[in-house]
């Protein structure tokens, strides 16, 4: 999991890290509203599983942020606070907070509520991803890795259908290729490797050679990764 943390207290920051068990986990550090705000209002946000937010920041609201996060994305968001009571948790909760935590906290308790939500999140987006759906012209069935227009056909290999349905959940909104690498090849994106462009290439000529105008269906996003968009008739 990629696990985003704003928190202004070095201390709490170091202690995450050096307690957090799970060695497969990258926890990243924002220290102030300022830096949050900007990652909230880029495509890198869907790149985060998870986000621990400090209520009380020193250069504004913790609260805030969430606001902001929760109108863009349905990351779940996790509020920590040094002080509150019933009435302030419920504030976050109403906001969009998936959950509420006071210091001084458990690491491993934490820990294991981060991938609780994670896992429902999970789960919702299965149900979510439909297995038969249409890019531009063409018909593609997930289940069966086939496409089809007009009587023709391409057959898809498991990763071709995974990166489809990676591009089809995001709902024509930009995806990283961060989040192709960790939902199709699950693995952290490289860079340095072109895997994800290679196989979008690929689709691409798949998709052109049923139909000619679907093939321009897959947009490159430069410098963040695709989208899907639709086929204006």
């Amino acid at each position: 999991m990629n696990i985003m943390i704003i928190e202004d207290q070095r201390d709490v920051v170091d202690m995450l890290r050096l307690n957090w068990s799970d060695s497969r986990d990258r926890l990243d550090c924002l220290t102030s509203v300022r830096q949050a705000n900007r990652l909230i209002h880029s495509n890198e946000l869907a790149a985060y599983d998870c986000i621990l937010i400090d209520i009380n920041l020193t250069d504004g609201s913790g609260l805030e942020l969430l606001r902001e996060a929760r109108a863009r994305s349905d990351v779940p968001i996790i509020m920590i606070s040094g002080a509150g009571d019933a009435d302030s948790r419920a504030d976050a909760i109403s906001v969009g907070a998936d959950d509420y935590v006071m210091k001084p906290f458990s690491v491993k308790e934490l820990r294991a509520r981060v991938h609780r939500l994670h896992e429902a999140r999970l789960g919702r987006s299965a149900l979510r991803q439909s297995l038969a759906f249409r890019i531009g012209n063409v018909d593609c069935d997930i289940g069966r890795l086939s496409m089809e227009f007009e009587g023709a056909s391409q057959p898809l290999t498991a990763l071709e259908g995974r990166i489809l349905q990676v591009l089809h959940a995001g709902g024509g909104e930009d995806c990283p290729k961060s989040c192709i690498a960790r939902q199709a090849l699950f693995r952290e994106y490289d860079p340095r490797d072109k895997t994800i462009d290679v196989y979008i290439n690929r689709l691409r000529g798949k998709l052109a050679e049923l139909d000619a105008a679907s093939g321009d269906a897959i947009k490159t996003i430069r410098g963040v990764g695709y989208r899907l968009s639709d086929i204006q008739q």
